[in-house]
């Protein structure tokens, strides 16, 4: 399981889990357009990336 991490913007730190990595790439664009700061991803083994890290550990094909 992907935990995704954040602070909203009133300042309250938040966690949500999701079952897929796609599901935590998407997650972390949902908290980014709402206002998060500092999202950050932990993987199932326990390693943390931040957001962007995180997208480029993926292989999305932007074409």
């Amino acid at each position: 399981m992907f935990t995704v991490k954040g602070v909203d913007p009133s300042g309250r730190a938040m966690s949500f889990a999701c079952g897929t990595d796609e599901q935590a790439m998407e997650k972390t664009w949902e908290l980014q357009r709402r206002g998060f700061r500092d999202v950050m991803v932990v993987n199932p083994s326990g390693r943390v990336y931040g957001a962007a890290a995180f997208e480029r550990t993926l292989d999305i094909d932007w074409d």
